[in-house]
């Protein structure tokens, strides 16, 4: 893939090289068919700017978490396009049952109206919010219990980036150490061996898939996704041909995913396409210069970072059979042998 092509456009925090993103599409050599497995459309003004770029892209299915009272009217418009997974309702959060008894309810609502998958979110923030959230709470594991019961298999968000623990988590006391998280999530991951897990964001961990690869080799069970964009470009581009070596050697682990939030108060083409250019850019292309993207990670390990200071985007150049099962296959293949197994 060439050096991208620069054009007089307004620059925006997704788009500090004024690229154009539907022309830049047209310059990938992947021309196959991408599902992007994380995203984040929550209602039909998102998602026709969504899928107005993820067309320009190639990705012709979407796995996304949205609120249930949105289920149906997206999945009329859209239909077998938009696959969704089940997710609490993150806007009553502040209810003391939103986490608990809502939940359970809402796991049902969803499993009724077709979601195959499940949605548990472990980050270390959420222990500001409820105790619930953590990942092995007795609540947690009653829900695990109930979505297995359904039929469904996981998603979960497990850790966030260095730069977080060594910056916002800092208190380590309240949010613990960051292989501390991943002890629940391996006795999950035994418990329920028999039911796919897909650890978002590279697994809270791109910045060590030595870690990774060691998690993958213990539980068969487990799959990854490349899902929130400038997370994945600032530390995979560090190490990217070990990156592409590591989606080479886990065939069907590893499943491309952007994290995109789409609504109505953030429709912008260019913010959603950023994320495709910036990805696919990271996987298959060689590309060697700045990010289009601010990344307001930089300044908390940098003070001396400029406001709109962009990571280092460094294309990891996967061949063709590596994109094809990262972009396609991997995702097509779990969802697939989860749809004949749950007579779907």
């Amino acid at each position: 893939m060439p050096q991208p092509a620069t054009f007089v456009r307004p620059l925006s925090d997704p788009n500090r090289l004024g690229l154009n993103y539907r022309l830049e599409a047209s310059r990938f050599g992947y021309k196959g068919a991408i599902w992007d497995v994380h995203t984040h459309v929550r209602d039909l003004p998102g998602a026709a700017v969504y899928f107005d770029a993820a067309d320009s892209y190639h990705v012709t299915r979407t796995w996304s978490m949205t609120n249930l009272e949105n289920v149906a009217p997206l999945r009329e418009r859209y239909g077998k396009r938009i696959e969704f997974i089940a997710v609490p309702n993150y806007g009553k959060r502040l209810d003391p049952h939103t986490f608990t008894r809502d939940w359970l309810q809402l796991i049902e609502a969803f499993r009724n109206a077709g979601s195959r998958i499940c949605k548990f979110w472990a980050a270390p923030r959420g222990r500001d919010l409820h105790d619930a959230l953590r990942l092995d709470s007795p609540h947690r594991v009653e829900q695990i219990k109930l979505a297995y019961d359904l039929g469904m298999m996981f998603m979960t968000h497990v850790s966030d980036p260095d730069t977080w623990f060594a910056t916002h988590y800092s208190d380590a006391h309240k949010y613990g150490l960051k292989p501390e998280h991943y002890e629940p999530l391996e006795r999950l991951l035994d418990q329920f061996g028999d039911r796919p897990w897909i650890a978002a964001h590279m697994g809270g961990h791109p910045e060590d898939l030595t870690h990774l690869q060691q998690l993958l080799d213990r539980h068969p069970n487990l799959y990854l996704d490349t899902s929130a964009t400038k997370w994945m470009v600032r530390e995979l581009s560090k190490h990217a041909d070990a990156f592409a070596d590591f989606c080479g050697r886990n065939p069907g682990r590893i499943l491309f995913g952007t994290d995109i939030v789409a609504d109505s108060d953030n429709v912008d083409y260019d913010l959603y396409a950023s994320r495709f250019w910036a990805l696919r850019t990271l996987i298959e292309g060689d590309y060697d210069g700045p990010s289009p993207i601010v990344d307001p990670d930089l300044p908390l390990v940098d003070p001396d970072a400029p406001p709109h200071a962009t990571a280092w985007l460094h294309g990891a150049h996967m061949p063709p059979t590596t994109l094809q099962m990262v972009y396609h296959d991997a995702a097509k293949r779990l969802l697939e042998h989860w749809q004949m197994d749950d007579g779907m």
